[in-house]
């Protein structure tokens, strides 16, 4: 399949220059890429804070939330551009933010706490207040955080996808008429919650057993997928629709995470002492499978209209044939080289450091709002 506009292009490392006499409270951007502004930004950082002392190996609840870590590398990147405030959007609510001063530009890493909806909660009420921030909007937030959804999407649009049936009661689960091994995942979860190794289940009585299991404790839908046992890619990606950078794909390796008998990697080989081996960036692949991989992922984004940046995992079928897993247009970036944000281990092997990293989002962010061909939802005439 071919992205719409062939816009798919290898992720290089270009020089950028600033145009010079930027108007007041605009952005300079250079032809290809945009650059550093002449104006210092006032920028929000919004982003969702786990207490500091909720260890992440003991608590899945919080996986999705974000440590000290990232608050402190984002801001002292963004702090290159302008002045930063910090919302945490774990502890204030929306009146809170809504009373702050409007910014120049939100860097958006919010994942919310609370519903299936909740990433896309904080940038539902920048679009209601039309304060300008970096990814993708609500619709696209809440979409692709329910893996349902999701691969209505893809089936749709012909982009392949594991086969999968939605259980939302226990007794639903005898009616599953897909071949087994299985694997059951909660429906509106990331960062690997919910997903273990023993979901990987191989009769009617362990796929009974496991979908009321996850119903009981994460009170929504399971998801009941074909399980596939190929070797598992993710591609991360930079820009917009028709125009997108795709960095080096970054494989799972397996032999050093772990991930159990059915090598899935959850919640444990995620986050149970994750060390720099468990990730091979460039993935070791050949180059046929890496553009069929490249367009799978720029085809996906498109078709759920992704903004900016994504991270999109793939898994590969017993004949070595890709199929989207997961779309994450939020994905985590945690800075250190030992860290498991693929994302960031991707950025790395393309010569970007994270600082860059940052900026490029803003510039990407910027470039896209004061783009043309840009279709922003706008309030109607008024009477």
């Amino acid at each position: 399949m071919d992205p719409p506009g062939g816009g798919i292009r290898l992720f290089g490392i270009r020089g950028q220059s600033c145009k010079a006499g930027a108007a007041e409270g605009t952005y300079a951007i250079v032809s290809e890429h945009p650059s550093v502004r002449t104006l210092a930004l006032d920028i929000a950082l919004a982003i969702s804070l786990r207490p500091t002392d909720a260890p992440l190996a003991s608590r899945e609840d919080l996986a999705e939330l974000d440590g000290d870590d990232v608050l402190n590398a984002v801001r002292r990147a963004l702090a290159t551009l302008g002045s930063v405030r910090v919302w945490d959007t774990a502890t204030l609510g929306p009146a809170a933010l809504a009373a702050e001063r409007r910014p120049d530009l939100i860097f958006n890493l919010a994942e919310g706490v609370a519903g299936s909806g909740r990433e896309a909660q904080a940038p539902a009420l920048f679009e209601w207040l039309q304060w300008p921030y970096v990814g993708s909007d609500p619709v696209t937030l809440a979409i692709a955080h329910d893996k349902w959804h999701t691969k209505r999407i893809l089936v749709a649009d012909g982009i392949p996808t594991p086969a999968a049936r939605l259980v939302q009661d226990p007794r639903d689960a005898a009616l599953v008429d897909l071949a087994f091994p299985l694997i059951v995942k909660p429906v509106a979860e990331g960062s690997g919650k919910g997903i273990h190794d023993e979901d990987v289940v191989s009769s009617p009585g362990e796929l009974a057993a496991c979908a009321r299991r996850k119903l009981e404790r994460f009170r929504q839908p399971v998801i009941v997928e074909e399980f596939l046992p190929g070797r598992e890619l993710t591609v991360a990606l930079i820009g917009n629709t028709g125009a997108w950078d795709v960095l080096p794909l970054v494989e799972v390796n397996f032999p050093a995470v772990g991930g159990g008998r059915h090598r899935v990697f959850g919640y444990e080989a995620k986050w149970s002492e994750p060390t720099p081996d468990d990730l091979l960036c460039p993935a070791p692949v050949g180059e046929t499978l890496r553009k069929e991989i490249e367009v799978l992922a720029t085809a996906t984004c498109d078709a759920l209209r992704v903004r900016d940046w994504a991270r999109v995992d793939v898994r590969l079928d017993a004949d070595g044939r890709p199929s989207v897993l997961d779309v994450n247009p939020l994905p985590g970036i945690m800075p250190g080289d030992g860290d498991i944000s693929c994302f960031t281990r991707a950025a790395f092997a393309a010569g970007l450091r994270y600082d860059d990293l940052i900026r490029r989002l803003v510039d990407t962010a910027v470039e896209r709002y004061r783009s043309r061909s840009f279709l922003s939802y706008r309030p109607g005439p008024t009477a």
